[in-house]
Formats: structure tokens, sequence, C-alpha cells
């Protein structure tokens, strides 16, 4: 039995994604140098491509629980951070290829920067351009000011500090929230915030844990030079389909109640009501001059609808989603957003 301590763990959700999550273990193990001894836990979410049977034939060493249902991306990393004995938890998603040295350089970082709680990466699309992987908390003064000036336009260095949306990701600093396909934390940090709420299902748990930690006095940190490819939507579109977009809507309001308070959220919905009947507009305008399809619009129209009516009516997030069958999957794969 192996006594050593490892530096770090890697805890990773797993739903039906063999054909992704095999990669993602592979990079990891080829790519880290430095930062070992290290363990890697995979919690399985009662999969039925084979992945179990994949991984502990292909990776032996990696550590599995098998849950004999779905419980979703937050409930399932707690289960392996609750496992981990590394100074530093690295949640991973299995749609994600890990580059030469970006462990080793989150690692490096928080060893040096003590003040740090969370530290997450650069994330790439699949062709190598830039995913923007960090973000401000959902004010709604930062919305109104995003959507009614062109910041990007006529103020483009400012509007990367002011946005995080808007900004290259060229360098390292201090931000609000990183997304959780790829976020590092510190074990000083999580004993005093605690595990992922699991009342967020799947969206939101990052942003939620990040205000935790700098609601703590702990700095969130956006790494630029460490990289990792992510896919995107791998899980979720199969989960939910249309409806995606839908479920953050419900985990946006989720968080705002939580952490920013009711006056907050009853703000926001007012302000994306508006947003959203603006967008209503302009789709029946483009379909009146002809510049989108019958069927374009049919399913514009189907998501503009709900996604008024969730701002009208909060409703509480899907937490019994249904998998598709892996030949569907397979079919509207292309179609996923990220």
């Amino acid at each position: 039995m192996n006594s050593v301590r490892p530096k770090l763990s890697i805890v990773t959700a797993n739903t039906n994604e063999k054909h992704v999550t095999l990669p993602m273990l592979a990079s990891v193990y080829k790519t880290i140098k430095k930062a070992a001894p290290f363990e890697i836990w995979i919690i399985d979410n009662a999969s039925k491509d084979g992945s179990v049977e994949a991984i502990r034939e292909q990776f032996p060493q990696v550590n599995l629980i098998c849950n004999r249902v779905n419980a979703g991306f937050t409930e399932a990393n707690n289960q392996g951070i609750r496992e981990c004995k590394g100074e530093y938890i690295f949640c991973l998603n299995p749609d994600t290829l890990c580059k030469e040295g970006a462990i080793d350089r989150m690692v490096e970082y928080l060893d040096e920067h003590p003040t740090a709680g969370i530290a997450g990466s650069k994330l790439l699309n699949a062709d190598g351009t830039l995913q923007s992987s960090c973000r401000n908390f959902m004010r709604t003064r930062y919305l109104i000011l995003q959507h009614f000036f062109p910041w990007n336009r006529f103020f483009p260095r400012l509007a990367g500090k002011l946005f995080l949306t808007y900004w290259d990701h060229s360098y390292t600093r201090p931000v609000d929230w990183v997304l959780g396909a790829s976020l590092m934390i510190r074990r000083q940090c999580l004993e005093q915030i605690g595990l992922k709420d699991e009342s967020f299902f799947i969206f939101h748990e990052d942003s939620d844990w990040c205000f935790q930690a700098r609601k703590a006095g702990w700095q969130v940190v956006f790494v630029h030079d460490a990289e990792i490819i992510h896919y995107g939507s791998q899980t979720v579109a199969k989960l939910w389909g249309a409806k995606l977009n839908i479920e953050v809507y419900k985990a946006q309001h989720h968080f705002i109640r939580k952490n920013l308070g009711a006056r907050e959220l009853f703000y926001h919905r007012v302000f994306l009501t508006l947003l959203l009947n603006i967008r209503l507009i302009k789709l029946h305008i483009a379909r009146f001059m002809k510049k989108v399809g019958e069927d374009d619009y049919k399913s514009s129209l189907e998501f503009l609808r709900k996604a008024i009516d969730v701002q009208l009516h909060p409703q509480l997030v899907d937490r019994k989603p249904q998998m598709k069958s892996l030949v569907e999957a397979s079919m509207g794969k292309s179609s996923a957003s990220s």
C-alpha cells in the first residue's frame, strides 16, 4: 500500500463518455511531469457504453466509483473530492485534452501564490481557437452595460477589463469565476468553503464555488499559460438537447437568489425578459423579410417562448434528465453548442 500523500488529486465525472474520457486520461498521464505523485478518481454515472470496463482495462491505476444512477455532475464531483488526498484537487471534465505542461503549470502557480484558492486554465476549442473560460458574476448592471453599448467595438481594451467575455485571455489575472471544466482548488480553501453545492445539478456549480472562495477571502485566478482543449457539451447536449439553455437560465436564477439576493434576481429576470422579447421581435422581422427559414423560425420561436416563460415564472432545475439513446446522441452531436 502506497503511504505517500499525493501532491495532486484529479476528479472527473463520466456519463457514457468513453470516447472522450479515455483520450483525456491518456493526455493527463502523458503531460504531467512535475505534479507528482498524483491520483485520479473517475466517478461513473451509470454509463451503458462500456466506460467502466474500458477504463479498468486501459488505466487500471485509476480509482473508480460506479454509481447505479446518474447522480449529476456536481454530486459526482463531490463523491470523488471526498476521497481525494492531494494538496490540490483538480476537477477536470471528461471532454478535455491536456496540453503539455498545463496541469504542472497550474500546480506551480498555486505553489507560488498562497493567497490563490482556485485556479482555472485557458480553454481552447477543438480547432485551437480561444474558448471564453472566465466570467463576471451575473450582476444586472454588468449585463445592462454590456448589452446596450458596443464597448468591444469602440473601447476594446476597456471592454476587456470590464467584461471578461471581451477579454483576450492573454495574461494571468484574478477573475470572478472560472469554468468548472478545468478548475483546481487548494485543500485549505476547500476545507474552509466546503464541497460544491449539490442543489446545482450541473450548471453554475462552478460560479457558486468561486463566489464562496472569494467571499472567504481567497483569490480566483485565471492561469493563461496552462492550456487545455475543451470540446464542450459532450454530455449535457444528450441530456437536455434543445432545453439545455433553459436549464442554464434556471441555474442562473438559483445562483443569483442564493448569492446576490431576491432584489438582484428580480432585476435580472426583468432585464432578461426585455432582451428575449427584443430577440423575439427580431425573429418575426427576419421571417417577414424571408431571412430565416421556416424550420429555424419555428425552433427559435419555441425556444424564446420557453426562455421568456422561465424568466416570468422561475422554475426548479431538472434533476432527472433523460439520456438520449446512443443513436440519437450521435445524430445530434454535430449540432451541440459549447
